[in-house]
């Protein structure tokens, strides 16, 4: 008699858990491998109600066993492989997001440092200011330089829009030598329209205005 055979003997003389019994059987026939546990308990009830002796246990099951073992180790790794996967992708994600905010911020901070200067405040022109580009189009980076002849007072830089409202302004201290700048990033609150912009810059009663195209 085989395993099967002896599985519907104990169903069909309803001994053990009779709906656990078809279960275990469904899952043979389906080519599935049970578990240690269910096997151990369907011999039990075949020594104890069928047989009254120990069940020998062939090699057949013993390599269904092994194999049942194999497969769930597997299972479980891939699980823990793919977790760890995706971690790693999330992981990796936020560095790279990170790395490029830092790398923006680099860049604005190396073109403060680095901007060129090329105007230059005379007592006939006490107040100078100029842009790094003449046309800007949205998100680029406007970099601001200028000279004054005074640096005991700080610099108002603002930029109007084509129907001459202000967008954008700050107030910046010289250095001792009289040099100033800043960036600005074209995009935001007031620059939805094509069309020519006004850099101001104003101190004391000096001013000066700059004009660049914006490509919205």
């Amino acid at each position: 008699m085989t395993f099967i055979t002896d599985l519907d003997d104990l169903i069909r003389d309803r001994h053990g858990d009779v709906k656990k019994l078809r279960e275990i059987r469904d899952t043979i026939r389906h080519d599935n491998f049970i578990t240690t546990n269910d096997k151990s308990y369907v011999e039990s009830l075949i020594t104890t109600h069928l047989k009254n002796q120990p069940l020998e246990k062939p090699s057949l099951h013993k390599q269904t066993n092994t194999k049942s073992e194999l497969q769930q180790k597997p299972t479980t790794d891939s699980s823990y492989s793919k977790n760890n996967s995706t971690s790693s992708f999330s992981s990796a994600k936020k560095l790279s997001v990170f790395a490029g905010i830092a790398a923006v911020i680099a860049v604005i901070a190396i073109a403060g440092f680095t901007m060129d200067y090329n105007v230059n405040s005379t007592p006939s022109e006490p107040l100078m200011v100029n842009v790094d580009q003449t046309v800007y189009k949205k998100a680029d980076i406007i970099s601001i330089s200028g000279d004054t002849i005074s640096n005991a007072k700080s610099v108002k830089l603002s930029i109007q829009d084509i129907n001459g409202v202000k967008i954008w302004s700050e107030n910046i201290k010289p250095r001792n030598d009289g040099k100033f700048s800043t960036l600005v990033i074209a995009g935001g609150g007031g620059w939805e329209n094509d069309g020519t912009y006004t850099l101001i810059a104003e101190q004391d009663d000096s001013a000066k205005k700059i004009m660049f195209k914006f490509i919205a």
